[in-house]
Protein backbone atom coordinates (compact mmCIF):
# COMPACT_ATOMS: atom_id res chain seq x y z
CA UNK A 1 0.00 0.00 0.00
CA UNK A 2 2.81 2.39 0.92
CA UNK A 3 4.51 1.62 -2.40
CA UNK A 4 1.37 2.49 -4.34
CA UNK A 5 1.00 5.75 -2.43
CA UNK A 6 4.63 6.63 -3.13
CA UNK A 7 4.17 5.83 -6.81
CA UNK A 8 1.01 7.93 -6.96
CA UNK A 9 2.74 10.82 -5.20
CA UNK A 10 5.71 10.62 -7.56
CA UNK A 11 3.44 10.55 -10.61
CA UNK A 12 1.44 13.51 -9.28
CA UNK A 13 4.67 15.44 -8.71
CA UNK A 14 5.83 14.63 -12.25
CA UNK A 15 2.53 15.89 -13.68
CA UNK A 16 2.76 19.07 -11.61
CA UNK A 17 6.31 19.78 -12.72
CA UNK A 18 5.73 19.19 -16.41
CA UNK A 19 7.22 20.33 -18.77
CA UNK A 20 10.22 20.93 -16.47
CA UNK A 21 10.58 17.25 -15.58
CA UNK A 22 10.22 16.20 -19.21
CA UNK A 23 12.89 18.68 -20.30
CA UNK A 24 15.24 17.44 -17.59
CA UNK A 25 14.73 13.80 -18.58
CA UNK A 26 15.32 14.76 -22.22
CA UNK A 27 18.52 16.52 -21.16
CA UNK A 28 19.77 13.45 -19.27
CA UNK A 29 19.02 11.19 -22.24
CA UNK A 30 20.79 13.61 -24.58
CA UNK A 31 23.80 14.02 -22.27
CA UNK A 32 24.50 10.30 -22.06
CA UNK A 33 23.76 9.44 -25.69
CA UNK A 34 25.01 12.45 -27.64
CA UNK A 35 28.00 12.04 -29.92
CA UNK A 36 28.82 15.73 -30.21
CA UNK A 37 32.29 16.91 -29.32
CA UNK A 38 32.54 17.72 -25.61
CA UNK A 39 35.44 19.77 -24.24
CA UNK A 40 35.76 20.12 -20.47
CA UNK A 41 38.34 22.03 -18.52
CA UNK A 42 39.30 24.03 -15.48
CA UNK A 43 41.37 27.19 -15.41
CA UNK A 44 42.86 29.02 -12.46
CA UNK A 45 42.15 32.73 -12.08
CA UNK A 46 42.67 34.82 -8.94
CA UNK A 47 43.11 31.66 -6.89
CA UNK A 48 39.90 29.98 -8.06
CA UNK A 49 39.40 26.94 -10.26
CA UNK A 50 36.80 27.90 -12.87
CA UNK A 51 35.01 24.96 -14.44
CA UNK A 52 33.77 25.13 -18.03
CA UNK A 53 32.28 22.77 -20.61
CA UNK A 54 31.87 23.28 -24.36
CA UNK A 55 29.52 21.18 -26.48
CA UNK A 56 29.33 20.85 -30.25
CA UNK A 57 30.78 22.97 -33.02
CA UNK A 58 29.77 25.98 -35.06
CA UNK A 59 29.30 29.58 -34.02
CA UNK A 60 29.78 29.95 -30.25
CA UNK A 61 27.10 30.89 -27.76
CA UNK A 62 27.97 31.35 -24.09
CA UNK A 63 25.43 30.50 -21.38
CA UNK A 64 25.84 32.25 -18.01
CA UNK A 65 23.68 31.03 -15.14
CA UNK A 66 22.20 33.03 -12.28
CA UNK A 67 23.39 33.57 -8.73
CA UNK A 68 23.14 30.57 -6.37
CA UNK A 69 22.70 28.31 -9.38
CA UNK A 70 25.04 26.39 -11.69
CA UNK A 71 25.53 25.44 -15.32
CA UNK A 72 23.02 22.57 -15.05
CA UNK A 73 20.21 25.16 -14.92
CA UNK A 74 20.43 25.42 -18.72
CA UNK A 75 19.14 21.86 -19.22
CA UNK A 76 16.22 23.09 -21.36
CA UNK A 77 18.46 25.14 -23.68
CA UNK A 78 21.72 23.18 -24.01
CA UNK A 79 20.63 20.21 -26.19
CA UNK A 80 18.39 22.45 -28.28
CA UNK A 81 21.17 24.97 -29.04
CA UNK A 82 23.63 22.20 -29.93
CA UNK A 83 21.06 20.65 -32.26
CA UNK A 84 20.70 24.09 -33.88
CA UNK A 85 24.36 23.87 -34.87
CA UNK A 86 25.91 26.08 -32.21
CA UNK A 87 28.98 25.50 -30.06
CA UNK A 88 27.61 25.95 -26.54
CA UNK A 89 29.90 27.02 -23.69
CA UNK A 90 28.79 26.73 -20.07
CA UNK A 91 30.65 28.07 -17.06
CA UNK A 92 30.15 27.49 -13.36
CA UNK A 93 30.45 31.00 -11.93
CA UNK A 94 33.16 31.43 -9.29
CA UNK A 95 32.04 29.77 -6.04
CA UNK A 96 29.14 27.96 -7.74
CA UNK A 97 28.85 24.37 -8.90
CA UNK A 98 32.29 22.89 -9.61
CA UNK A 99 34.10 26.25 -9.49
CA UNK A 100 35.90 27.22 -6.30
CA UNK A 101 35.83 30.66 -4.69
CA UNK A 102 39.50 31.64 -4.66
CA UNK A 103 40.72 34.83 -3.03
CA UNK A 104 39.10 37.50 -5.23
CA UNK A 105 35.93 39.28 -4.15
CA UNK A 106 32.69 37.81 -5.43
CA UNK A 107 31.49 40.65 -7.65
CA UNK A 108 30.33 41.07 -11.21
CA UNK A 109 33.67 42.45 -12.41
CA UNK A 110 35.46 39.35 -11.11
CA UNK A 111 32.86 37.09 -12.71
CA UNK A 112 33.28 38.94 -16.01
CA UNK A 113 37.06 38.59 -15.83
CA UNK A 114 36.73 34.85 -15.18
CA UNK A 115 34.46 34.61 -18.22
CA UNK A 116 36.94 36.38 -20.48
CA UNK A 117 39.70 34.04 -19.29
CA UNK A 118 37.56 31.05 -20.28
CA UNK A 119 36.93 32.55 -23.73
CA UNK A 120 40.68 33.13 -24.09
CA UNK A 121 41.38 29.53 -23.07
CA UNK A 122 38.94 28.27 -25.70
CA UNK A 123 40.34 30.73 -28.28
CA UNK A 124 36.93 32.33 -28.79
CA UNK A 125 37.33 35.90 -29.98
CA UNK A 126 33.65 36.82 -30.23
CA UNK A 127 30.45 35.16 -29.07
CA UNK A 128 26.74 35.55 -28.48
CA UNK A 129 25.93 35.52 -24.76
CA UNK A 130 22.75 34.32 -23.09
CA UNK A 131 22.67 35.29 -19.42
CA UNK A 132 20.02 34.56 -16.82
CA UNK A 133 19.69 36.86 -13.79
CA UNK A 134 23.27 37.39 -12.51
CA UNK A 135 24.44 35.85 -15.78
CA UNK A 136 22.56 38.57 -17.65
CA UNK A 137 24.31 41.21 -15.54
CA UNK A 138 27.69 39.66 -16.36
CA UNK A 139 26.72 39.72 -20.05
CA UNK A 140 25.89 43.44 -19.84
CA UNK A 141 29.21 44.18 -18.13
CA UNK A 142 31.06 42.26 -20.84
CA UNK A 143 29.14 44.24 -23.45
CA UNK A 144 30.31 47.43 -21.74
CA UNK A 145 33.91 46.51 -20.91
CA UNK A 146 34.81 44.09 -23.71
CA UNK A 147 32.54 45.02 -26.64
CA UNK A 148 34.85 43.44 -29.19
CA UNK A 149 34.18 40.03 -27.61
CA UNK A 150 30.37 40.25 -27.67
CA UNK A 151 28.19 39.73 -30.75
CA UNK A 152 24.65 39.67 -29.30
CA UNK A 153 23.26 39.54 -25.77
CA UNK A 154 20.14 37.87 -24.43
CA UNK A 155 19.60 39.15 -20.87
CA UNK A 156 16.91 37.15 -19.07
CA UNK A 157 15.55 38.54 -15.78
CA UNK A 158 18.54 40.84 -15.33
CA UNK A 159 18.72 44.16 -13.49
CA UNK A 160 21.18 47.01 -13.94
CA UNK A 161 20.76 48.42 -10.41
CA UNK A 162 19.69 46.91 -7.05
CA UNK A 163 16.60 49.13 -7.04
CA UNK A 164 15.19 47.02 -9.87
CA UNK A 165 14.68 44.00 -7.64
CA UNK A 166 11.30 43.57 -5.95
CA UNK A 167 12.04 42.56 -2.35
CA UNK A 168 10.40 39.35 -1.21
CA UNK A 169 8.25 39.00 1.89
CA UNK A 170 9.73 38.15 5.25
CA UNK A 171 11.02 34.60 4.87
CA UNK A 172 11.27 34.33 8.65
CA UNK A 173 7.47 34.07 8.76
CA UNK A 174 7.56 30.78 6.83
CA UNK A 175 7.00 27.53 8.80
CA UNK A 176 10.24 25.93 10.01
CA UNK A 177 9.78 22.77 7.91
CA UNK A 178 9.29 24.87 4.79
CA UNK A 179 12.39 26.91 5.62
CA UNK A 180 14.45 23.73 5.89
CA UNK A 181 13.12 22.47 2.57
CA UNK A 182 13.85 25.81 0.89
CA UNK A 183 17.37 25.84 2.35
CA UNK A 184 18.01 22.33 1.04
CA UNK A 185 16.68 23.21 -2.41
CA UNK A 186 18.83 26.35 -2.59
CA UNK A 187 21.95 24.40 -1.59
CA UNK A 188 21.20 21.71 -4.18
CA UNK A 189 20.50 24.27 -6.93
CA UNK A 190 23.76 26.16 -6.35
CA UNK A 191 25.80 22.96 -6.58
CA UNK A 192 28.13 24.42 -3.94
CA UNK A 193 27.64 21.66 -1.36
CA UNK A 194 29.20 22.53 2.00
CA UNK A 195 30.18 25.95 0.64
CA UNK A 196 26.58 27.00 0.05
CA UNK A 197 25.94 28.84 3.32
CA UNK A 198 28.99 31.07 2.89
CA UNK A 199 28.26 31.52 -0.83
CA UNK A 200 24.65 32.50 -0.16
CA UNK A 201 25.69 35.19 2.34
CA UNK A 202 28.20 36.69 -0.11
CA UNK A 203 25.85 36.62 -3.10
CA UNK A 204 22.95 38.12 -1.15
CA UNK A 205 25.25 40.95 -0.08
CA UNK A 206 26.23 41.44 -3.73
CA UNK A 207 22.57 41.69 -4.71
CA UNK A 208 22.04 44.46 -2.17
CA UNK A 209 24.84 46.68 -3.52
CA UNK A 210 25.27 45.80 -7.20
CA UNK A 211 25.16 46.19 -10.12
CA UNK A 212 25.57 49.94 -10.40
CA UNK A 213 25.16 50.57 -14.12
CA UNK A 214 23.80 53.97 -15.11
CA UNK A 215 22.19 55.32 -18.27
CA UNK A 216 25.56 56.28 -19.79
CA UNK A 217 26.89 52.75 -19.19
CA UNK A 218 23.88 51.18 -20.87
CA UNK A 219 24.11 53.60 -23.81
CA UNK A 220 27.72 52.51 -24.29
CA UNK A 221 26.71 48.87 -24.83
CA UNK A 222 26.56 48.55 -28.61
CA UNK A 223 25.75 44.84 -28.98
CA UNK A 224 22.15 44.13 -30.03
CA UNK A 225 20.45 43.04 -26.82
CA UNK A 226 17.22 41.18 -26.16
CA UNK A 227 15.90 41.84 -22.65
CA UNK A 228 13.49 39.13 -21.48
CA UNK A 229 11.44 39.41 -18.29
CA UNK A 230 8.75 37.27 -16.74
CA UNK A 231 5.33 38.82 -16.20
CA UNK A 232 5.67 37.94 -12.50
CA UNK A 233 9.42 38.42 -12.27
CA UNK A 234 11.23 39.63 -9.17
CA UNK A 235 12.80 42.20 -11.49
CA UNK A 236 10.36 45.10 -11.68
CA UNK A 237 8.86 45.29 -15.17
CA UNK A 238 9.35 49.08 -15.51
CA UNK A 239 13.01 48.47 -14.62
CA UNK A 240 13.29 45.89 -17.42
CA UNK A 241 11.66 48.36 -19.77
CA UNK A 242 14.11 51.07 -18.76
CA UNK A 243 16.99 48.67 -19.37
CA UNK A 244 15.82 47.86 -22.89
CA UNK A 245 15.13 51.51 -23.73
CA UNK A 246 18.49 52.70 -22.41
CA UNK A 247 20.51 50.26 -24.49
CA UNK A 248 21.65 51.45 -27.89
CA UNK A 249 20.11 48.39 -29.59
CA UNK A 250 17.77 46.99 -26.95
CA UNK A 251 14.40 45.33 -27.25
CA UNK A 252 12.06 43.94 -24.59
CA UNK A 253 9.96 40.78 -24.49
CA UNK A 254 7.66 39.83 -21.60
CA UNK A 255 6.89 36.13 -21.03
CA UNK A 256 3.30 35.92 -19.78
CA UNK A 257 2.76 33.89 -16.64
CA UNK A 258 6.48 33.50 -16.00
CA UNK A 259 8.45 34.50 -12.93
CA UNK A 260 12.21 34.65 -12.42
CA UNK A 261 12.81 31.07 -13.60
CA UNK A 262 11.45 31.36 -17.15
CA UNK A 263 14.28 29.35 -18.83
CA UNK A 264 13.08 26.36 -16.76
CA UNK A 265 9.35 26.96 -16.33
CA UNK A 266 8.67 28.50 -19.76
CA UNK A 267 11.46 26.96 -21.80
CA UNK A 268 9.48 26.71 -25.04
CA UNK A 269 8.71 30.43 -25.06
CA UNK A 270 12.26 31.36 -24.05
CA UNK A 271 13.77 29.16 -26.75
CA UNK A 272 11.44 30.64 -29.34
CA UNK A 273 12.54 34.18 -28.42
CA UNK A 274 16.21 33.17 -28.50
CA UNK A 275 15.80 31.48 -31.89
CA UNK A 276 14.15 34.54 -33.39
CA UNK A 277 16.76 36.94 -32.00
CA UNK A 278 19.82 34.85 -32.91
CA UNK A 279 18.31 33.73 -36.24
CA UNK A 280 18.64 30.04 -35.40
Amino acid sequence: MFGLLTLALGFSLWLWLRPMSTNFLNYLFWKYTTRVVVQTGTLKNHGANIKYVAYGSGEPVLLLHGGLSNKLSWFSQLPWLVEKGRRVILIDTRGHGESTTGHAALNYQTFADDTLKVLDKLKIQRTDIIGWSDGGIIALILGLEAPQRVAKIVAISANFHPSGVITAGDVAQQPNAKLKLLAWLRAWWSGAGDRHESLEAQIKHLWRVAPQLDHADLQAITAPTLVIAGENDIIDLPHSGELAQSLKQGQLEIVLGAGHAAPVTHAEQINHLIASFLHL
